[in-house]
């Protein structure tokens, strides 16, 4: 428990507020599903949800980019070791946000 307080310590607050909104938009995923009434909090859930979830899945593939390049570019393997593990977090939080978002609307889009 302590190394992975420890791991989410060194990756920074912006990279944990993006995998917290990950988390978040996975888990209220499902609801996006309900009806189509605009005039209430039923649009965040079947407007702005939907909407916002590929657009975190880019912001979260640009940094695993982004990763990819600096750590291509140290000889530090400790440096190489954080990558790693920030890479690695990434592609958890972004594939399960991009499986939670395709399965609720590849049905609709097909």
């Amino acid at each position: 428990m302590q190394t992975l307080l420890l791991n989410l310590r060194e990756m920074g607050l912006l990279r944990n507020m993006l995998h917290g909104t990950a988390a978040v938009f996975t888990l209220l995923m499902p609801l996006a599903t309900g009806p189509d009434l605009s005039a209430s909090w039923h649009l965040f859930f079947s407007g702005i949800l939907p909407a916002s979830a590929p657009i975190i899945v880019i912001i979260i593939g640009l940094d695993t980019m982004m990763s990819s390049v600096w750590r291509s570019d140290t000889d530090d393997p400790e440096r190489i070791q954080y990558l790693t593990r920030i890479i690695r977090a990434h592609q958890f939080f972004g594939g399960v946000l991009l499986f939670a978002w395709l399965a609720v609307f590849l049905p609709v889009l097909l």
